[in-house]
């Protein structure tokens, strides 16, 4: 495919949401100036941009303080997951001991883990890189082991002929078999990591997205807090991109690393 064309299929899929985006913005701004609209209740869109560009600083400290605590649990969480489904795939027993504490450390509500992180680490960054690690572990853990499970037969019988060694067999087969799990799992864990910030920072912290929204609803600075959140969204978004970009590399990687049961290799 040409890079006219690559370039006219991204735009195809952007310009849709984009338009509608625009249009509501409008719509927004046209019903707040003509309803009279207190700002303090719902500010105009235009005085949201404002407020972003009169304090670029302001916002850009706390946006990366919210991205460094969410990529960090995000990592962590990663490397926990892939350790779990790892181990659970090689052993009954393991699984059988594991699973349920990962299902267990889904029924506790983070939110409520909050405040005693905190009594437990202090007010540094490290408890709200504990609740991203929490809140984006699980479905990366149950999509990772749902996807070292998912194998094709023949090609183990395949591995298992050549005397391939558990190492050989996770690598060559389940790891890039199970590509497309992982992937998914890190889409929503890479969101949810960025959720699991935000609230972490409405307990014990002074800084973060989070922060500054509780910071100026307690002020009535309205219009900060909704240019606080729609840099939530903007995260969001950059965070589910960055995560398909992930999953192109992937599907670049599984194939060259794919063996041919005709061929062996």
């Amino acid at each position: 495919m040409s890079l006219g064309r690559s370039f006219a299929a991204v735009w195809r899929r952007v310009a849709l949401p984009l338009a509608a985006l625009v249009l509501i913005t409008l719509g927004v701004e046209a019903a707040v100036r003509i309803g009279h609209v207190r700002a303090y209740q719902v500010p105009a869109p235009s005085a949201v941009l404002s407020e972003l560009a009169r304090q670029p600083g302001l916002f850009l400290s706390h946006s990366l303080a919210t991205v460094t605590e969410a990529a960090i649990g995000l990592l962590v969480a990663g490397v926990f997951a892939l350790a779990f489904a790892a181990a659970a795939v090689h052993s009954r027993t393991l699984d059988r001991l594991l699973s349920p504490l990962v299902v267990i450390s889904q029924t506790i509500p983070v939110i409520a883990l909050a405040p005693l992180l905190v009594l437990w680490f202090g007010y540094g960054t490290l408890p709200r890189v504990v609740v991203c690690a929490l809140i984006a572990f699980f479905p990366m853990a149950v999509t990772a082991l749902q996807g070292f499970r998912t194998v094709d037969g023949q090609l183990l019988l395949l591995m298992r002929s050549v005397n391939a060694s558990r190492w050989d067999v996770f690598w060559r087969i389940r790891f890039p078999g199970a590509a497309p799990f992982l992937t998914a799992g890190l889409r929503t864990g890479a969101t949810l990591s960025l959720v699991g910030a935000v609230v972490a920072e409405w307990t014990g912290s002074d800084k973060g997205l989070g922060y500054l929204v509780l910071s100026a609803n307690a002020r009535l600075a309205t219009a900060q807090a909704f240019a606080a959140v729609l840099l939530i969204s903007i995260l969001g978004l950059a965070a589910y991109g960055g995560s398909l970009a992930v999953e192109s590399h992937f599907s670049w990687w599984q194939r060259g690393t794919s063996i041919d049961p005709q061929k062996g290799t």
